[in-house]
């Protein structure tokens, strides 16, 4: 039996032939005995080799291991029991069992037994990381210390792992600001082969970018440079924004964004050298960037080939890029788009679209190509929809722009994708392509999550206009799953007592038209000097024209009944007391591009209502009345929102019949302008009740910002303007009191001076409800008006 030692890590000493038998051989051996012990190792080796060619492995023995488990070292080797030996096999083993990263050392001892090849792997572990301690961080949590190292206790251990641990340890104070941080690490070795690793901390103090210089930019002002970058220069915000601190992760990224940013200024020649930070006073860093701009270039000619489908003027039409301009990749990119769009609305929705540009340095000119591929035309095979578990199929499918067996359209996608969205009924809504049966067919997966449509809620809410308020109510936006509305409410408050009960479908007998009836009860004691109710119902009708704006009319039917009117109210509110009736139908177009419809960042809504009450419809109110609203978003940095609003109506009588009080508009509170009490901020009779004006103009402005999206709270800071008014100049006038023979002052019906508003708000979708808290001040308060006015609501009144 011979048996022969391979000592390790023999993934290099193999490699390079056996260099000696012993890992650990003494120093005092000299040149001659190294070279005699490997001399005959090699020879001892060949012998085994020759010996052992043919047989096979008769066993395998793994020793050494004692936190490894032994499976994970079977598991890396090609050997095995029963197979033929195979040296080179062996080789392979001892590097892949080294490579595991578990040990130190690693050998191998080859046996020959009469039943064949004994093989054993003997190995030496490395130590196991027993604990790792942490000291002097003051300023930093110890969780947020751990969660960016890669060490873990009971684990191998690995100084690779230990310094990059470091590193991460030092990154993680650099982004907090503590610019002359310092952190160093010791391994202790244990007898029991276990070690105990410790990262010492010396925080320093917190800094901040005091500024950050630019040098070369001769074409690009540095204000426009900086706002590329999401490293900021501490600023009056920084509490809030938290900007000033420079994370060297985000500070690489930025200097990627710069260099992007030269070249689609076409500036393609562009270099941002390495930044060089001073760190002399860690409390105030700064931060300077050396750029070599280069010349600019502009686009010399652009040209298409390939597949082109029209003309080259009709392709031109749909670039923004022209001839002299400037060479932009942004634009480039929007035009590569813009081609794939138009292409993949005819069917083509595997198009590829190349741009190849060719550089003139000399003239600093660039000519571009647009190579397209249309390849083959597809059409759509299925549309498959999942994740609708209460909504059906026939809902969604009435809503999408696409169809079966239609050619594809990536246009027509993005629509039945935004419709989907705007019904309310889904949290997200993704669509996704798969190919079909042939190349020419194309299948759409449409995956859904709905959201909550239903609700039943009982409470109590309150108001400032209202007071406290009970209510109840029963309400689903999406019933039974087909896409009906219905609602059953009712409220009951110090001043109000309000039912209504309605029902819509959008799809009226499975055509595309809305139809609803409301039926509805309404108490209201607001004033002082009466109060009115209001009992009627109403049909309406709606249809979509095109995807963005849509119809709608309606018809209503209702006894108003004006009681308990005080003797010292007005003669006009006096001629109001008794019993009316209104027939009145309206007609209102509407335009809706909102990017969402319940928290809309860029796009408008636009509505009108005209209506008409008497005349051919009968009643007794004869009255025309018009109103029209106008509403922008605009997206703002921070990822906030500016949202501006206007308002705008008017009401006539008409048929010698004077105007019902209940209609008119009364100006003040949250709905026009907050600062004012309801119906404040428009006419005042002579007893200093608002008797509401037949005009009325609004503006609002509103900047809305994330408090905190976890919970959904958002802050906003409004300015209002406007005034009810029923003559565009109307002064005072002095009027003789029949009950009291005293002359009284009544208040001009004009609309200047205007009246002005603005506050703080709050607005907070709650467990417990819908919240909308607005500080409202009277920026020019009058005789008998209040400085400021808080309107509040909470609960199901909201």
């Amino acid at each position: 039996m011979e048996n022969f030692l391979i000592p390790s890590p023999l993934v290099s000493k193999l490699e390079r032939g056996v260099r000696f038998g012993f890992k650990r051989m003494g120093r005092s051996l000299n040149m001659i005995t190294r070279q005699m012990g490997f001399i005959l190792l090699v020879i001892s080796l060949l012998m085994g080799i020759c010996n052992g060619a043919e047989e096979d492995i008769y066993k395998i023995v793994i020793l050494g291991n004692v936190k490894t488990e032994e499976g994970v070292i079977r598991g890396a080797i090609k050997s095995q029991e029963g197979s033929p030996f195979s040296v080179e096999r062996v080789r392979e083993d001892l590097r892949s069992i080294f490579d595991l990263g578990y040990f130190t050392d690693v050998q191998v001892d080859i046996k020959s037994t009469p039943q064949g090849k004994e093989v054993i792997f003997i190995m030496v572990e490395k130590p196991s990381l027993k604990e790792i301690l942490i000291t002097g961080n003051e300023k930093v949590k110890l969780e947020d210390i751990k969660e960016k190292m890669i060490l873990t206790p009971r684990s191998i251990l690995n100084l690779e792992k230990v310094k990059e641990s470091s590193e991460q340890i030092r990154k993680l104070y650099f982004s907090k600001g503590y610019y002359g941080v310092k952190v160093e690490h010791k391994v202790n070795y244990l007898e029991t082969n276990e070690a105990v690793v410790t990262f010492a901390i010396s925080e320093g103090p917190k800094g901040h970018i005091r500024k950050i210089v630019f040098k070369g930019n001769k074409n690009i002002k540095s204000s426009n440079l900086k706002k590329v970058m999401t490293t900021k220069q501490r600023n009056i915000f920084s509490i809030i924004t938290k900007t000033g601190t420079l994370d060297e992760d985000v500070f690489k990224n930025d200097l990627q964004l710069l260099n992007a940013y030269y070249i689609d200024q076409g500036f393609i020649e562009a270099k941002i050298s390495e930044p060089r930070i001073d760190l002399s006073n860690p409390k105030k860093i700064r931060v300077e960037i050396e750029i070599v701009e280069g010349p600019q270039y502009h686009v010399e000619d652009i040209d298409f080939k390939g597949d082109l489908l029209t003309t080259k003027e009709d392709l031109f039409k749909g670039l923004k890029m022209k001839r002299n301009d400037v060479y932009s990749t942004t634009a480039i990119r929007r035009d590569v788009n813009a081609l794939t769009e138009k292409f993949a609305n005819q069917g083509y929705a595997y198009v590829e679209v190349n741009p190849e540009t060719n550089v003139d340095n000399k003239n600093l000119l660039v000519n571009i190509t647009y190579d397209i591929e249309k390849k083959k035309q597809v059409s759509f095979e299925k549309i498959q929809i999942v994740g609708n578990s209460k909504t059906r199929d026939k809902v969604i499918r009435r809503e999408l722009r696409v169809a079966e067996g239609e050619l594809y359209s990536a246009a027509d996608m993005n629509k039945s994708r935004d419709r989907l969205k705007r019904t309310g009924f889904f949290k997200e809504v993704d669509f996704t392509t798969s190919r079909g049966s042939t190349e020419e067919k194309i299948n759409l997966d449409i995956k859904v999550e709905e959201a909550p449509t239903g609700a039943i809620s009982f409470g109590i809410g309150y108001s400032s206009l209202e007071n406290v308020v009970g209510s109840a109510s029963i309400s689903d936006r999406n019933l039974f799953g087909y896409g009906y509305h219905g609602v059953l409410k009712f409220s009951l408050g110090a001043e109000t007592r309000n039912f209504r009960l309605g029902f819509t479908d959008p799809y009226f007998l499975g055509y595309p038209l809305s139809a609803g009836i409301d039926l509805y009860h309404e108490d209201v004691e607001v004033f002082d000097t009466y109060s009115y109710k209001i009992t009627g119902g109403d049909l309406k009708f709606g249809k979509e024209l095109t995807d963005k704006i849509r119809i709608d009319l309606m018809y209503k039917l209702e006894n108003i009944d004006v009681y308990d009117v005080a003797r010292t109210a007005s003669t006009y509110i006096k001629e109001q007391k008794g019993k009316k009736t209104t027939s009145a139908i309206s007609i209102s177009p509407s335009i809706d591009t909102r990017d969402d419809y319940f928290n809309p960042r860029k796009g408008s809504r636009h509505s009108l209502l005209v209506q008409n009450a008497g005349g051919i419809l009968g009643g007794d109110n004869y009255f025309v009345k018009v109103t029209g609203e106008t509403s922008w978003f605009f997206p703002l940095p921070l990822n906030t929102t500016l949202n501006l609003r206007a308002k705008a109506g008017m009401i006539s009588p008409y048929g010698g019949k004077k105007l019902p009080i209940y209609e008119k508009f009364f100006i003040g509170g949250i709905q026009t302008v907050r600062g004012f009490e309801y119906g404040r901020a428009g006419p005042i009779d002579e007893k200093g009740e608002p008797s509401g004006a037949e005009k009325m103009v609004a503006f609002n402005a509103e900047w809305i910002f994330t408090l905190s999206r976890e919970i959904g709270l958002r802050g906003a800071l409004f300015f209002d303007v406007g005034k009810g008014f029923d003559k565009l100049r109307d002064q005072s006038q002095r009027v003789l009191d029949p009950n009291t023979n005293r002359i009284l002052t009544r208040p001009g019906k004009g609309l200047f001076p205007l009246k002005f508003g603005a506050g703080p708000g709050i607005r907070w979708f709650s467990p417990f409800g819908p919240i909308h808290i607005d500080i409202g001040f009277n920026l020019n308060p009058k005789k008998g008006e209040k400085g400021n006015v808080i309107e509040f609501t909470a609960g199901t009144v909201y």
